[in-house]
């Protein structure tokens, strides 16, 4: 328990009823429109479901763009398909236009033969044959018109199944064509229609991103808020206590006579009447042998060193640092070397307790500050130099002074 905690409360008195005015007017916490572990656990919610939202965005999006790819390859396959037929319908009607040429030429020819055949001027071919001069002549001459007729019927039909065959290809092409130009412009009607909705799967993709955002930022704001209401209610709780035990510790001193001064009882005991201005009777090595194997180990030196030079019971302080630090291993005694926890008070206790650069110097510190505020006739706490009167003003706890008088009267 710090001297600065209890004993300062008479002279803050006036500051701590301003403070309990102001504190009378409610400070509003950011979440006090509602409950801000509620408002945290919803707006948790609403982030898990905007990425749900966003996931199931993101899926149809790629589902989406994939159908796009397969109608543009589709698009791309019978365009490709189309300039295939193309290419064949052109390659076709350059046949057809070769064959006609072709027949062009054999009929030529075959004139050509039969004129060439025709002699004397003879107008058919029976005057041809029978104008001959003996048999064998008009024999030979029939076998000739026999033979450029065959001829001639054989490159007929011969022309003339490759151009009906060429011409039923160019049809089957031409059709073809028509068939494939029909299904091109289908897929690429789909195709738009596809990437229409692509489009609006984008735009949904990318609103149920914004809006995965705004609930991280909600969040963020919902759990800031929160943050703040807790330490406003911290704060409100620790100034509520401060003030209750500054409203107990008034309540204690109103109980007492003001001024009062306990004397000392002379005793072999250890007690709450003990003059703690007197010698102990112990000495350093007593002490050491006490606190052996305890974090307090060797300190019987410095113990005895402040009982002569402030004239304050070793015994007293020993004691007090036993209970203040549990044989100093308290987190304060240990981080700060303070034994008494001198500084701290009850709202803050770590934060204000005092540092000291080792447990020898807090002894000295204490020591000193006890000599001259509670156990000298003209300290500001003097209530007589015993612990009942250190208790007036040093400890809130009533009990105090029989604590510390309990754990003196345990060791040698």
């Amino acid at each position: 328990m710090s001297p600065h905690g209890v004993h300062a409360v008479r002279g803050r008195v006036a500051a701590a009823v301003l403070t309990t005015v102001l504190l009378a007017i409610p400070v509003i916490p950011a979440a006090a429109a509602g409950d801000p572990a509620q408002q945290v656990q919803q707006a948790q919610q609403n982030l898990q479901n905007a990425k749900q939202q966003q996931a199931q965005a993101d899926s149809d999006l790629g589902a989406a763009q994939q159908n796009l790819a397969a109608a543009q390859a589709q698009l791309a396959a019978l365009t490709k398909q189309v300039a295939d037929i193309d290419a064949q319908i052109a390659a076709d009607d350059a046949q057809v236009a070769s064959l006609d040429r072709q027949t062009a030429d054999a009929k030529a020819q075959l004139a050509d033969m039969l004129k060439a055949s025709y002699v004397r001027g003879m107008d058919s071919p029976l005057l041809y044959v029978i104008s001959a001069s003996d048999l064998t002549t008009a024999l030979e001459r029939q076998g000739d018109l026999s033979h450029i007729s065959d001829l001639s019927k054989q490159l007929m039909q011969k022309i003339a199944a490759a151009r009906v065959a060429v011409q039923k290809a160019l049809d089957d092409a031409t059709a073809r064509r028509a068939q494939l130009a029909t299904a091109q412009k289908q897929a690429a009607t789909t195709e738009v229609l596809v990437s229409i909705e692509e489009q609006k799967l984008a735009d949904a993709a990318q609103a149920a991103q914004a809006n995965v955002q705004q609930s991280q930022q909600t969040l963020a704001s919902a759990v800031a808020a929160k943050q703040a209401y807790d330490a406003e209610q911290q704060r409100l709780a620790a100034e509520r206590a401060r003030e209750e035990q500054q409203r107990q510790q008034q309540q204690q001193q109103a109980q007492q006579p003001t001024g009062i001064v306990y004397s000392p009882v002379p005793g072999v005991q250890f007690t709450v009447d003990t003059d703690l201005t007197l010698p102990s009777g112990e000495t350093a090595a007593r002490l050491n042998a006490f606190l052996q194997g305890t974090a307090l180990q060797g300190l019987g030196d410095a113990f005895m060193a402040a009982e002569g030079s402030y004239h304050v019971s070793a015994r007293y302080l020993l004691a007090h640092a036993i209970e203040e630090s549990a044989f100093g291993t308290s987190q304060i005694a240990q981080d700060k070397h303070n034994l008494y926890g001198y500084g701290a008070d009850d709202a803050h206790p770590y934060q204000d307790a005092y540092t000291f650069p080792s447990f020898a110097a807090c002894i000295d510190y204490v020591a000193h500050m006890v000599a001259v505020n509670y156990l000298s006739p003209s300290g500001p706490f003097y209530h007589g130099p015993t612990l009942r009167g250190m208790n007036v003003d040093y400890a809130s706890d009533p009990n105090w002074a029989n604590n510390i008088a309990a754990i003196g009267r345990s060791f040698p």
